[in-house]
């Protein structure tokens, strides 16, 4: 009794329509969570999901924090129905997919002459032409079986089990995309060029992710591209990873759409910054000069104040647009004063000069790890696979002997046309042998 009851239990759980409404679930609660902002912050969706313009007239923040609507793919509901859908699937593999390879495997032969009328395609031919027969479905890669006066050969086998790949790329895609929820982090870092750092501003990360600090990154440069237009074409970033004892580990060259990647991490070009200037006084007296970055309507630059404890006679205000190379030189009025380039000297007065070193620029980067992507990979690899699977035609063939003649039919489950071309050069083979 507790095996029938277990087997029920298992067909109610592979039963299609269960597996279907899992699945349309599923898709569902995605689409929520593309709509709905994710992993923010509480003060995000009070401003954004505000109690008296709530979205869709009652989705307001209180109810989406409550129902976990602004973490979906990590909360405990949508996990569950990931589980009953891959256990759905399993079920099904293992109830009705593995069983019923095993069958097509069998020999089923057939003797009745109105079971060949209902095949689709059939033919009567005379009798003593069996074992030609059996060799010509030998030659055409069918497996024949014989008992007596009856007969059965199949082909295609292999595009039986292209279902059974599919439900297990589905399941290890379930598998790696779960665990990388759990385990995998997010971080932004605006790191200077020339400072070493190691991965601190998370923006996201899993119930049970690990940050390791073994690996430290130093921005070896950072530099931009530009068109003729002398608009931004490029950044890349020059960086070098090291490992506790300071060795170096790996060192890359990235860009945007060109990431460093290093074993489960992955760290992408995402912005740049200007943090200042660097400035030499009558070449002996270096210091810096902080830039805040100001955007408006679409355009972004850079500026600070230029005061040196009352030695310049009159303030400046410092402007970089880009990392062209070029500095504006602005007066308290905003009048400019000066245009220089890195390595030019401007007169400040009190016959002081100042030399132009150097702009200190920042590179923007994300680091991202997901264990589970490899895993992913694996799932969209077999799902591939299972697409040119599925391409192999499971056909068969029958015969048994009468009295006075053979009675020969097959079916195929695709490539019909093809298959009675391939059943009927059978029979022209064997009769004219």
């Amino acid at each position: 009794m507790p095996s029938i009851n277990k087997t029920k239990f298992l067909k109610k759980l592979a039963n299609l329509q269960l597996a279907i409404g899992l699945l349309f679930t599923i898709g569902f609660m995605i689409a929520i969570g593309t709509i709905i902002e994710q992993d923010q912050s509480l003060n995000f969706y009070k401003e954004n999901y505000q109690e008296t313009n709530p979205l869709l007239g009652f989705l307001s923040w209180k109810i989406i924090i409550f129902l976990g609507l602004d973490r979906v793919y990590t909360a405990w509901w949508f996990l569950l129905i990931l589980l009953l859908f891959g256990s759905s699937l399993l079920a099904c593999t293992f109830t009705t997919q593995l069983p019923a390879i095993k069958t097509f495997k069998i020999w089923k032969f057939i003797t009745k002459q109105t079971q060949y009328k209902n095949l689709k395609v059939n033919s009567d031919v005379e009798s003593g032409i069996t074992n030609t027969i059996a060799f010509n479905c030998n030659d055409n890669n069918y497996h024949f079986f014989r008992q007596h006066k009856k007969g059965y050969a199949y082909s295609g086998l292999l595009g039986r089990i292209a279902p059974i790949i599919v439900h297990a790329s589905i399941i290890i895609l379930l598998l790696g995309s779960t665990l990388g929820s759990f385990t995998g982090y997010t971080s932004q870092e605006i790191v200077p060029r020339g400072e070493i750092f190691h991965t601190q501003n998370l923006t996201n990360s899993g119930n049970i992710s690990y940050i390791p600090q073994i690996l430290f990154c130093r921005i070896n440069n950072f530099w931009i591209t530009y068109t003729k237009e002398l608009k931004t074409d490029q950044f890349y970033s020059d960086l070098s990873l090291f490992d506790v004892n300071g060795n170096e580990v790996k060192r890359k060259i990235i860009f945007v759409n060109e990431p460093l990647v290093y074993k489960n991490s992955t760290i992408y070009q995402t912005d740049w910054n200007i943090v200042g200037l660097k400035l030499n006084l009558n070449n002996e007296k270096r210091f810096q000069v902080p830039l805040k970055k100001i955007t408006k309507a679409g355009n972004r630059f850079w500026f600070g104040s230029l005061s040196l404890n009352n030695v310049f006679t009159t303030d400046l205000t410092v402007v970089i647009n880009d990392l062209n190379g070029k500095v504006y030189f602005y007066n308290p009025k905003g009048i400019l004063v000066q245009e220089s380039y890195i390595g030019g000297f401007v007169n400040v007065g009190n016959n002081l000069s100042i030399q132009i070193s150097d702009i200190i620029t920042s590179t923007g980067l994300q680091i991202k790890s997901d264990p589970g992507l490899n895993i992913v990979y694996l799932s969209f690899f077999l799902l591939i696979v299972s697409i040119y699977v599925s391409f192999f035609t499971y056909s068969q063939i029958w015969l048994v002997e009468l009295t006075e003649k053979l009675k020969v039919g097959g079916v195929s489950n695709r490539s019909v046309l093809f298959f009675q071309e391939d059943f009927r050069k059978i029979i022209r083979r064997s009769i004219n042998t």
